[in-house]
Parts: C-alpha cells; sequence; structure tokens
C-alpha cells in the first residue's frame, strides 16, 4: 500500500524524505507538507490571511514560496487516489493541532484511510526523557522509530476534528495557543515576554543595543508555547513602533538591526 506522509514544516519533511530514502521506500511512499503556521493569524478567508501574511511576516521571496506550496498542497490533495494511505505527523503544539484539523477538513470527503502519528505520545514510550516543542526537531532515525505508533482514525474522529477546523477558523483572533485544548488570545500576549527577556539581556550582556535574533531566543526560553520565529520579531517591531523600543538598522533583515528598551 502507497503512503502520503503529512507533516507541518520543511525540517519534519526533509527528515522524512531522508528517512524513506535511507530505507528505500522512494517506490511507495512520498511526502508533503502544509507550509503554512495556523497558529497565526486570521484563518476566516484565505485571501485575508495572505494579505496579513504579506504585511507582518513574509518577505517577497516567502510569499512565493508560500503561493506555490499551497498550490502544489490543493493539487495533490484534490488528485489523491483511494489506493493511498494518509499518515499525518504531529506533535502537542497550536500549529500542528490546527493543522492536523485542516488537513482532516481536506480529507474528510476522500476515500483513502488516514493514520496520525502522535510525536509526543509515541516519545514517551521510546524515549521518555525527551520533550520536544514541535515534530520538526527530531532526526530521520527518530521519526522512522515512531512509525509503530501509528494509528487510524475513525470516521467519526474524522469528522469531529473536521467540524472543530470549522470553529477554529470562524474565530477572528490571529494567535492562538495550545495548552492541551487550542486557547484563542491576544496578539499582544508575548509581548510581556519580549520586553522581559530584552531587560534580562541588557543585564547579562551589559550592552546597551541588543540583536533582535537574541531577544527571540531568549523569549523561546521563557514562553513554553511554540510560536514561530517570525512573529516574535513581528511583535518586537510592534514594540519599536509603539516606543517601548529604540531601533537602528535595518529591520528588512534581523541580523542587520539593533534595539534598545526605552
Amino acid at each position: 500500500m502507497a503512503i502520503l506522509h503529512i507533516t507541518f514544516s520543511l525540517a519534519t519533511q526533509g527528515s522524512m524524505k531522508l528517512a524513506i530514502r535511507q530505507h528505500r521506500l522512494q517506490r511507495n511512499e512520498s511526502v508533503l507538507s502544509v507550509h503554512d503556521d495556523l497558529s497565526i493569524g486570521p484563518l476566516q478567508n484565505f485571501e485575508e490571511r495572505k494579505a496579513w501574511l504579506a504585511a507582518h511576516i513574509l518577505d517577497n521571496d516567502d510569499q512565493q514560496l508560500y503561493d506555490e506550496m499551497y498550490e502544489n498542497w490543493k493539487k495533490k490533495i484534490a488528485n489523491l487516489p483511494c489506493d493511498v494511505d494518509v499518515w499525518i505527523w504531529y506533535s502537542h503544539n497550536t500549529h500542528e493541532q490546527i493543522g492536523l484539523r485542516y488537513v482532516m477538513s481536506e480529507l474528510i470527503h476522500k476515500c483513502s484511510m488516514v493514520y496520525g502519528i502522535d510525536a509526543t505520545e509515541g516519545l514517551k514510550s521510546i524515549h521518555p526523557n525527551l520533550d520536544i516543542r514541535h515534530t520538526g526537531e527530531l532526526s530521520s532515525e527518530m521519526l522512522m522509530k515512531l512509525r509503530p505508533s501509528a494509528k487510524r482514525f475513525s470516521v467519526q474522529e474524522c469528522q469531529q476534528l473536521a467540524k472543530e477546523w470549522e470553529n477554529i477558523k470562524e474565530q477572528p483572533s490571529t494567535l492562538r495557543l495550545w495548552k492541551s485544548e487550542l486557547l484563542h488570545v491576544e496578539e499582544d500576549a508575548m509581548d510581556a515576554y519580549i520586553i522581559a527577556s530584552a531587560k534580562n539581556l541588557h543585564i547579562q550582556q551589559n550592552e546597551e543595543w541588543l540583536m533582535p535574533t537574541h531577544i527571540v531566543a531568549q523569549t523561546f526560553e521563557t514562553f513554553v508555547h511554540y510560536v514561530g520565529n517570525d512573529f516574535v520579531e513581528y511583535r518586537l517591531l510592534t514594540l519599536v513602533e509603539q516606543g517601548v523600543f529604540a531601533m537602528k538598522g535595518d529591520t528588512t533583515d534581523i541580523f542587520s538591526y539593533q534595539v534598545k528598551l526605552l
């Protein structure tokens, strides 16, 4: 039986493709990635979402890649044959949990068998000391070890997850977090962590001006939820606009500017 693996990051897609090559499974298995962080941005309307991402997150090159991968995704799913099993890889974070529900809404009217591999749960039995924030942190070897934990979704489970997607996308929030369940929060929910991280770095480095990459990294250490780098930088630049931080340099490149708390 042929298998289509669905992942929620290019990192996971790359590791999965490597695993397939290493174990000589190319003839029967392929990988498709949902190249979109569904934890951020509006979900109600695709064009509204594209506009928000273009304004706050994606540069021109990223936007082109986003469009190309979205079109490839829609085409592959539309032409999915019945004799291909679908394996969805996910873990316990907002992006992949919403992604699971979105993918299920796309597959609900298909005839393929759908399986899920919950990496967070699967690791508890094979590597209990390994704690991940997202599936993209796992090596190709570790992904192969998780394959036996694949479980088929029942028709009722597929329908429920697809229904949950319909409910999620109707909410107007632009930031969502996962803590055993989905939480819709205000877009500035991370701002206090960004400011606190900058304060700590000013003390640790004894520097007036800070690299934004250092603030992003420090924020990830204190904020338990997984949110992409680009969103943290977007909120940092929003705080610059609000006068919380001063900035010098070129903000078109995260390595070309610095900020300081005022």
